[in-house]
């Protein structure tokens, strides 16, 4: 991860499904503000996937097993575990040994 903003950081003023939060995280990569049709996010709640779609980013969900379905439609992915998800899928590189890192 490049970057962890909190719903109490400074720059975000409103909550979830507003795009505060996204947006302020695209604002810290070393270099300046990235186009946020670059970046990826990963979110397992609804309010977030819309967020997300908000600040015009892709979004991978990684819902809770007991919400409904219905919900899954807004992300652009859907996975069961985020040990699913695979990079070549969206142009990145694979991860190196990501699995044993879990042991």
């Amino acid at each position: 991860m490049h970057h962890v903003v909190r719903g109490d950081d400074l720059e975000v003023k409103q909550g979830k499904p507003s795009p505060e939060i996204f947006l302020a995280a695209a604002n810290r990569f070393e270099g300046g503000p990235v186009d946020p049709q670059r970046i990826l996010v990963f979110e397992d709640a609804p309010s977030g996937v819309l967020a997300a779609e908000n600040a015009g980013m892709s979004v991978v969900m990684v819902p809770d097993a007991r919400l409904d379905s219905l919900y899954h439609q807004d992300a652009v992915q859907v996975l069961n575990s985020l040990l699913d998800f695979s990079p070549a899928d969206w142009g990145l590189p694979p991860f190196e040994n990501a699995s044993a890192k879990l042991d």
